[in-house]
């Protein structure tokens, strides 16, 4: 939204109007102390605009190197890459408690470019590349430095972040504007409790990602799913003797896997399509989508969104659909409907609806696949969401350049056959994910109304 405001003191260093917000120039009016981003550092994007020549390699012998995308995905899956590809690889290695910001893009309401995250457990020991601006704190995990973060992470403290910008339609972060950010000093009490707030919103991602691995492990340390997993984890061109029923005439349906696909078929006598009503695999409809402003309207999530570990969501009117066609139940299974084979891209890959997803309008580009009864939802999660899972899904794409996946094909997929013991064991990890996620979600946005509602009102009235 366009504004109009006076500038007292406007800085030969930055003559672009973009480069001033209502919010920060109120900060430094204001009589009352604040202090400057800068001096809560200790280093700031030592690897920033730090330019390599990748070199990939196999898991094995290289690093993962992630994207901006990756920063914000609840499970980031990165490029294998040479370690030596960077000329001071420390630079580029996350550490538990900095601060990552994606670095470059544009200025659009619902894009990454200018927001913070936190590292934790998910993007320790991974390696960023030019776009992210690391900050790491003289005091990491200090109610200094997780105050500062959830100011980062707030409406205005988005856009003083992207103040900080240059270029032209790519735009960049400016280390000396960004140093000069004041960041508004509040009470001891108000920033304990805060700071706390962050740590239970690190904590609980935490848990929720470590529980969602210890589902899939249930399922993956199946004697046939360790040797599925032999068949078709290596990405490499196939042939398979096939014959069962040709649904296709693709031979990638039916060799991508290898010989994954037809061991488990025949090892699990059960289906997808035997827990799954064949009208509960389908894609949304397509609607039309016109922005709106809080209260009104519904957060709407793109593929992007369902995969984040906090979503960027836009913001629209109801569409006149059925509801069924928009929203979904929790513990439905989100299947990236739509894309390319990549090994990094969203095609295939499955989230599960938590009840803070549940709450909001999913893109019609998503796969939905909804079991009948609880447990079967979730095994058919743990199972799919595993690299065999994947692979499977994968195989049951169709098209050219831009794949979709086959509701029939889907359908056909094997389901895997395990005694109660384990049912319950998996069904349990998937609660606590799902709950450990809500959680998370619930804390961060705590911080972050803190400092919109309590702290920023006061020094901006």
């Amino acid at each position: 939204m366009a504004s109009t405001f006076i500038v007292e003191k406007p800085t030969t260093a930055a003559l672009r109007a973009l480069n001033y917000t209502p919010e920060v120039e109120a900060l430094r009016r204001r009589k009352r102390r604040t202090a400057k981003l800068g001096d809560f550092l200790s280093e700031m994007g030592s690897a920033y605009g730090a330019v390599f020549v990748r070199i990939d390699c196999d898991r094995d012998h290289g690093v993962e190197l992630i994207t901006q995308g990756d920063m914000f995905a609840a499970e980031p899956s990165g490029r294998i890459i040479r370690l030596d590809s960077m000329a001071r690889p420390e630079r580029h290695r996350v550490k538990r408690w900095q601060v990552l910001v994606s670095g470059a893009g544009t200025l659009g309401e619902s894009e990454l470019y200018g927001r913070s995250i936190i590292a934790d457990d998910r993007l320790v020991d991974r390696y960023v590349g030019p776009h992210a601006m690391v900050l790491t704190f003289a005091d990491p995990g200090s109610d200094d430095s997780l105050y500062t973060y959830a100011f980062l992470c707030s409406k205005p403290g988005i856009r003083a972040v992207r103040s900080t910008s240059f270029g032209t339609k790519i735009l960049g972060l400016r280390k000396d504007l960004l140093r000069e950010l004041p960041v508004p000093i509040v009470d001891n009490e108000v920033k304990h409790r805060t700071a706390n707030l962050i740590r239970r919103c690190v904590e609980q991602r935490e848990t929720y990602v470590r529980e969602l691995q210890a589902a899939r492990r249930v399922l993956e340390d199946l004697p046939e799913m360790r040797e599925a997993h032999a068949m078709c984890a290596k990405r490499q061109a196939r042939h398979v003797l096939w014959s069962g029923p040709l649904f296709t005439m693709n031979a990638w349906n039916y060799a991508s896997t290898g010989g994954a696909l037809n061991l488990l078929m025949q090892r699990w006598p059960g289906r997808l399509r035997d827990v799954v009503p064949a009208k509960k695999v389908f894609r949304g409809g397509r609607f039309q989508r016109i922005s709106c402003d809080p209260p009104n309207g519904i957060d709407f999530l793109n593929q992007r969104d369902v995969f984040s570990i906090r979503p960027v969501p836009r913001r629209i009117l109801h569409p006149n659909i059925d509801k069924s066609l928009f929203c979904v139940p929790p513990l439905s299974l989100l299947v990236g409907g739509q894309g390319t084979l990549g090994e990094g891209e969203l095609f295939g890959q499955v989230a599960l609806a938590t009840p803070d997803l549940a709450k909001s309008g999913i893109t019609e580009h998503l796969l939905r696949i909804q079991p009948v009864e609880r447990a079967q939802a979730a095994i058919c999660y743990a199972f799919l969401s595993t690299l065999v899972g994947r692979r499977l899904l994968r195989s049951t794409g169709v098209g050219t350049k831009l794949l979709s996946l086959r509701e029939d094909l889907v359908l056909s997929l094997p389901y895997p056959s395990v005694d109660d013991q384990k049912s319950r064991k998996v069904q349990r990890h998937l609660d606590a994910a799902s709950n450990a996620r809500v959680d998370a979600a619930n804390a961060e946005s705590e911080a972050i109304r803190i400092i919109e509602e309590e702290v920023l009102p006061t020094w901006l009235a």
